[in-house]
């Protein structure tokens, strides 16, 4: 008979999580996540299989928190603009760490690290930016019929933009780019949208 299991599975998710997101998929070791997520490599292997299938738990976990972050804060305000505006404030306020360094997005750093090489991550990452560019493009077009919003452009591709604005802060973020200058990018992106 199997014995059951004496840890959180959510709490050793988020714990492997962190350690992916603090060194990237390929620089995390077993020795890493055994440290982080406070297990033995026999434990991880019979919980979530091999590192990859770890790494694919973690990010399903991330994603769904992001995604329910982010349509929370949008739609938690009175008015699509508001929500916006909450949105990106609540973006800067994530990306800009106390001790200087940026962690960025998970998301947006396993789209850079992997992307490019592993079929498995292509779909989740594809859902993940499908229903982003969803969510902005519904907000921009409530906007719009509540006049909040330029009506001469299509509310999908200012959503689109939307999305690419924010993508493209948090790889800045990660380098040389200063939060000043991404408060002034995010500023312009809402004054397109006007």
């Amino acid at each position: 008979m199997a014995r059951p299991r004496k840890f959180n599975v959510d709490e050793a998710l988020d714990a492997a999580m962190n350690a992916f997101w603090e060194r990237g998929y390929e620089a995390t070791s077993l020795a890493d996540l055994m440290q982080a997520m406070g297990l033995q490599k026999g434990s991880i292997y019979k919980a979530f299989g091999d590192k990859h299938s770890l790494f694919m738990n973690a990010m399903e976990r991330y994603l769904n928190a992001a995604y329910e972050f982010h349509r929370t804060v949008i739609e938690g305000e009175a008015s699509p603009k508001e929500g916006l505006k909450a949105w990106i404030e609540k973006l800067t306020e994530f990306s800009t760490s106390k001790q200087g360094i940026c962690r960025g997005c998970l998301m947006i750093n396993t789209t850079i690290e992997l992307g490019p090489h592993d079929a498995e991550m292509e779909t989740p990452l594809k859902i993940h930016f499908s229903r982003l560019e969803k969510l902005l493009a519904k907000t921009v077009a409530r906007g719009q019929k509540l006049s909040e919003f330029r009506q001469d452009m299509n509310s999908t591709q200012l959503g689109e933009l939307l999305l690419s604005v924010m993508t493209g802060l948090f790889v800045g973020l990660k380098g040389p780019m200063t939060e000043d200058k991404s408060r002034r990018i995010w500023g312009m992106a809402l004054q397109v949208l006007e």
